[in-house]
């Protein structure tokens, strides 16, 4: 079982190692980088629309513009023929004239203009050379049959703009005389359009600059409190000193951080509590096995000031005799050093050090913690078999591998009031050491079975324990990367397997 301290510990670094694989980068990066990206997106949707839309309007207009000017000019040159065919008009070259004055205009931005006869030959053009000059064009062909005046879109090459070409019938109730052919240049409208989508890109530029200033400065606003808090609950940890974030404002972002620093001073609060009641239940646990070594103290103590008592009276009788007193004094030596080694392993085993090596013997640990119960199992007629072979040895410390040791072994009498045998093996399996503590005591029931772990539980008297040593073998077990199960049926006894590393 886990302390709640650690298992608090444990949740925190669970929560903080998830939010860091899902949160490569940071919320405020994301928010920025795909809001960019969408207005980017919509701004540029938004240009290209635009830019096509204007450019089919300009299109549109300068057709309407050729269409009108090819209705208006045909009208003007259908009157001229008539009148020449009719001998009212005496000087010719009058469409001659009117041909090089509209192409000299230069608000119409004509490429040329032509008049053809039935047979596509040109009778009139801008350009004295074209004269008689007869066209060949399917175009022009086509549109010599038609009633309407055709259009076509010549595209722009490298050495001239794009353009559009006009053929208007010159016919009048059924009567044709030719054709008029004349080119727009498209030269002005795609110098308009290019313009305007330089104006569009430097407008959307302008957009995108200002929108991502508001865009860090939203982020700033609503994803830099969330972040301040994701990382004040990395910075977090159990029994940390004081550590709030500043609450500004009274939206639910505010709220949020607010609850954060009611829950950091809570846990700080209870941690406290925590730790004072688990000193507590740490010291009643170690008086409680105090209890259970106190008799085996004064056993091994009591037997030796028995005997240095009988010296000293001894001697107080027949002192004078300097063979006497040598062999008594000699007997007194040996019965202080036993006190002495006594009350020194009992220290050594209570005041474990900083610096001590982990690293132990497992037979003579076993041999230690023997010599504190052997009064206690003897007077319960409780007979101990251990199989272990030397050189045994855990990456574990030798007080902690003691601890152990006593509270199962403590445990193992208490199951055996009446007597009984407790059998302790140990052996190396798989780069491991497994020990086994087995009893022949009382066993524990299948529904007991699952709690014996858990801090506090006990079917002890309330003088003989708190529940807690299990619990503190189970800790130390895992706090060495080792494992430890319990097997038992009632009446029958119980095994606890222990698995430690095995020193190199």
């Amino acid at each position: 079982m886990m302390s709640p301290k650690a298992a608090a510990k444990g949740a925190i670094r669970r929560v903080l190692s998830n939010t860091a694989a899902t949160m490569r980068l940071s919320l405020q990066k994301k928010f920025i980088i795909v809001t960019f990206i969408a207005v980017l997106l919509l701004t540029t949707t938004i240009s290209i629309m635009a830019s096509i839309k204007t450019q089919s309007a300009l299109y549109s207009a300068t057709k309407k513009q050729g269409r009108m000017l090819a209705q208006t000019v045909s009208a003007l040159i259908i009157n001229e023929l008539i009148y020449e065919m009719l001998g009212l008009v005496e000087e010719g070259g009058l469409i001659d004239n009117y041909m090089r004055d509209l192409y000299e205009r230069s608000e119409l931005d004509l490429n040329f203009v032509a008049v053809l006869d039935n047979n596509l030959k040109v009778i009139s053009h801008n350009d004295f050379s074209e004269y008689g000059k007869r066209y060949t064009i399917p175009f022009i062909r086509l549109s010599l049959q038609s009633d309407d005046v055709a259009v076509r879109t010549l595209p722009a090459s490298s050495k001239s703009a794009g353009a559009l070409e006009f053929a208007a019938p010159l016919s009048i109730e059924g009567k044709r005389w030719g054709l008029l052919y004349f080119s727009l240049s498209l030269q002005s409208v795609e110098k308009e359009i290019r313009a305007f989508i330089l104006l569009i890109v430097l407008l959307s530029c302008i957009a995108l600059l200002v929108l991502s200033v508001l865009i860090y400065f939203l982020s700033r606003r609503f994803i830099k409190p969330i972040i301040d808090l994701n990382q004040a609950m990395a910075e977090v940890e159990v029994e940390m000193s004081e550590k709030e974030i500043p609450v500004s404002g009274s939206d639910e972002l505010a709220h949020l951080t607010q609850s954060f620093n009611d829950m950091v001073s809570r846990i700080r609060t209870a941690n406290e509590e925590m730790k004072i009641a688990h000193e507590k239940l740490l010291q009643s646990e170690k008086l409680a096995t105090l209890g259970v070594l106190s008799s085996s103290i004064a056993h091994r103590i009591n037997n030796p000031l028995g005997g240095l008592f009988n010296c000293v009276s001894m001697l107080r009788k027949k002192g004078e005799d300097p063979s006497f007193r040598s062999n008594y004094l000699e007997l007194i030596d040996e019965g202080l050093e036993s006190i002495k080694q006594t009350v020194s392993q009992l220290l050594t085993s209570a005041s474990p050090r900083e610096s001590e090596v982990k690293r132990s013997d497992i037979a003579m640990v076993l041999a230690g913690v023997r010599k504190f119960l052997d009064y206690k199992m003897k007077r319960q007629g409780i007979s101990l078999s251990a199989s272990i072979k030397k050189g045994l040895t855990v990456h574990l410390a030798p007080h902690d591998l003691e601890e152990i040791f006593l509270n199962t072994m403590v445990n193992a009498i208490q199951a055996m009031p009446s007597g009984g045998t407790l059998l302790i093996d140990a052996a190396r399996l798989d780069g491991s050491i497994h020990i086994t503590i087995e009893d022949s005591g009382a066993g524990i029931s299948t529904t007991d079975l699952e709690k014996v772990f858990d801090l506090f539980y006990t079917t002890k008297k309330p003088d003989e324990g708190t529940g807690v040593g299990l619990w503190m073998t189970y800790e130390l077990v895992k706090k060495y990367k080792g494992d430890i199960s319990l097997q038992s049926i009632e009446s029958h006894g119980t095994t606890v397997t222990i698995i430690l590393p095995e020193a190199k």
